[in-house]
């Protein structure tokens, strides 16, 4: 008989102290998930913009590569040659490019024969001072030894050309810099 007394009495439901700890544990338990949650949204967010920032920079890094491997001659003019232009000849049909790192409006800018110069890539970091550090894009025009040749070098004197830039993606700088040397070995087609 006292059997069934027990079982009457644990069925009627929650005490008010069984009540109140299990409000204490959600309360407990619920930010942490909730910031553990949250965190790894962030991350998932932080990762995939670094992941875009790598495949546009590898993009332009690749244009960039192929038309300095495939140039027969850089221009002469000194305001061809400077931090933020570069102007040069192809072995191919002797087109003539032109890399323009836009300050203004924060991109890369390319064109080839005088045509209207097309955005190669955009949010670039021109001459700016973050926590006492100036992050500058720009072309750096080497030697035949990779000596930098500074200022505005001479065409006979490069034989590469150094590409650095930063970009902004949200509130995460990302750097990279390329290493494009004149391709000597063309095949003659």
């Amino acid at each position: 008989m006292d059997y069934k007394g027990l079982m009457k009495k644990n069925s009627k439901g929650f005490t008010l102290i069984e009540m109140i700890a299990a409000m204490v544990l959600v309360a407990i338990l619920v930010p942490g998930i909730s910031s553990i949650l949250g965190g790894t949204l962030m991350n998932i967010a932080l990762t995939n913009i670094a992941i875009l920032s790598n495949m546009e920079a590898d993009h332009a890094q690749r244009k960039f590569m192929k038309h300095i491997n495939g140039a027969a001659s850089f221009s002469s003019g000194a305001e061809d040659q400077t931090a933020n232009k570069l102007t040069f000849t192809s072995y191919l049909g002797d087109l003539v490019y032109q890399y323009v790192i836009d300050d203004a409006s924060r991109t890369i800018k390319y064109s080839r024969d005088g045509e209207t110069a097309g955005i190669l890539l955009q949010n670039v970091v021109g001459d700016t001072t973050i926590e006492a550090v100036t992050y500058t894009s720009k072309f750096a025009f080497k030697d035949i030894n990779g000596n930098d040749l500074g200022g505005s070098p001479t065409a006979a004197q490069i034989h590469a050309v150094e590409l650095t830039f930063y970009l902004l993606r949200g509130e995460s700088f990302y750097s990279y810099t390329t290493y494009a040397a004149i391709d000597k070995n063309h095949l003659d087609l």
